[in-house]
């Protein structure tokens, strides 16, 4: 099973309510009923920055992670460039990501505990 992670940082011109807002109720809805990510995703979960990590100007290391678990690396390759995925997911991901500073890490899960 191959894991990505994604370390998102927000669009600066939204709040951090707002970019929670949109990321957990738009997005999570438009990757949940994508044709793609039903073929590929097995399992999609956000982890949003809790509060208390914010400083005092409203900043964060990063505004949330993100993971998409897949079969395969084909999968994962398959997904990001599957036309459905292009389409309805990626506009949609700069709508509340600031995608320039946003990282994609492809991973392979070892569990010690």
């Amino acid at each position: 099973m191959i894991k990505v992670i994604v370390a998102i940082k927000k669009n600066p011109e939204l709040s951090v309510a707002d970019f929670q807002n949109h990321w957990l109720n738009q997005h999570a809805a438009l990757v949940k009923n994508n044709p793609a990510a039903q073929r590929y995703i097995r399992k999609y979960i956000q982890c949003h920055t809790l509060p208390s990590e914010y400083d005092a100007s409203g900043n964060a290391a990063y505004d949330g992670t993100a993971e998409l678990w897949f079969d395969s690396v084909e999968d994962k390759e398959k997904f990001f460039s599957d036309p459905d995925y292009v389409r309805e997911i990626q506009p949609d991901e700069r709508r509340f990501a600031d995608m320039e500073n946003t990282r994609f890490f492809v991973t392979e899960e070892r569990s010690i505990i």
